[in-house]
C-alpha cells in the first residue's frame, strides 16, 4: 500500500496505458447540442433584428469557442478519474476536486498491489422512495486482503475533513458509481483483464422501501415514527435523498417543506447521540 500524489510520474504513466479507467463523465454529446443550439439561437436573433451578415459574424465565433470547449472537456477528461487498473495494480483517488484537478498538493491516490486487494464487487441498493418505481444506488466495493484492512481504515479516517472525499470507510473501500463513465459492470470487466490478479465476485444487492413510512403517515399524520422508520429516513438521507425525503415528509404531514428538513435533521442528530 502506498500514498501518492496524482501528479506523480507513476501515476501520468499508468493514465497513459492503462485500459482500465474511471472517469468523470462530462456528457460531451449532451454538451456539444447544447453548444450548437445556443450559437444557433444567438444567429437567429441577431438576423432577425440586425441582419444576416452580422448574425453569421457574431455567432460563428461563438459556435466554434463553444465547440472548441466541449471538445477540450473531451480530451482532458482523462485527467479527472476516479479509479485506474493498471499492471496488477489498482489507483485509487481519494479527494474530489474542484476546478482545476491538478491543484491538490497533498498525497491523494491510494495504491494498492494485486495482492493487497481480497476482491472486488459491485454492491448495488434499491430504494423505493414513494411508489412501486424503484432507484438505484450503486458502488464499488473493494476488500482489502487481510492485514492491510487496519491501515486503509486509519488512513481513510485521517484525511482532511474539509476536502471532498470520494471513498467512504466500512471496514472495506467503496466508491458511489454515480457520475463516472464507463459503467461499473464494464470497468470490472477492464479491471479483470488489465489486473488478472484481482479477484471480481458477484454482485451484492439489498432493498431499502420507505412505503411503509408514508403508509404510515397517510392513516395518521401525528403519528411519531419508530425507530424502524427514522433509521430508513436517516439512511435515504445519507444516499442523497434527503431534499425527496424532506419533500414527501412535508406531504404525508401536511407541514412546510422547512419544517419536514428540520425534523430530519433532529432525527439524525438524536442517532448520532
Amino acid at each position: 500500500m502506498n500514498l501518492v500524489r496524482s501528479d506523480s510520474p507513476e501515476v501520468k504513466r499508468s493514465i497513459a496505458s492503462a485500459r482500465a479507467c474511471a472517469c468523470w463523465n462530462c456528457h460531451t454529446p449532451g454538451f456539444a447540442c447544447a453548444a450548437s443550439a445556443l450559437a444557433l439561437l444567438i444567429a437567429l436573433t441577431i438576423s432577425f433584428t440586425i441582419s444576416l451578415r452580422a448574425a453569421a459574424w457574431v455567432s460563428l465565433p461563438i459556435f466554434l469557442g463553444l465547440n472548441g470547449h466541449v471538445f477540450w472537456r473531451a480530451i482532458s477528461s482523462r485527467r479527472m478519474w476516479v479509479v485506474i487498473g493498471c499492471a496488477d495494480q489498482l489507483y485509487i483517488r481519494l479527494f474530489g476536486w474542484r476546478g482545476n484537478p491538478g491543484g491538490v498538493h497533498d498525497p491523494d491516490v491510494l495504491v494498492l498491489d494485486g495482492a493487497e486487494i481480497a476482491s472486488m464487487s459491485t454492491k448495488i441498493l434499491e430504494i423505493f422512495l414513494d411508489g412501486p418505481k424503484p432507484k438505484f444506488v450503486e458502488w464499488l466495493k473493494i476488500e482489502p486482503a487481510s492485514g492491510i484492512e487496519q491501515d486503509i481504515r486509519l488512513l481513510l479516517k485521517s484525511l482532511d475533513p474539509e476536502k471532498a472525499v470520494l471513498v467512504a470507510d466500512e471496514g472495506r473501500i467503496t466508491i458511489e458509481w454515480k457520475w463516472w463513465r464507463p459503467t461499473l459492470h464494464v470497468f470490472l470487466q477492464q479491471v479483470a483483464q488489465e489486473c488478472p490478479s484481482i479477484v471480481i465476485r458477484h454482485e451484492e444487492r439489498s432493498e431499502l422501501d420507505l412505503n411503509g413510512v408514508w403508509r404510515g403517515l397517510s392513516r395518521n399524520m401525528r403519528k411519531s415514527l419508530d425507530a424502524q422508520d427514522r433509521e430508513k429516513l436517516i439512511q435515504a438521507r445519507r444516499l442523497g435523498f434527503g431534499c425527496k425525503c424532506a419533500a414527501l415528509l412535508g406531504r404525508y404531514k401536511r407541514i412546510s417543506f422547512q419544517e419536514a428538513a428540520a425534523q430530519l435533521s433532529e432525527i439524525e442528530r438524536a442517532a448520532q447521540k
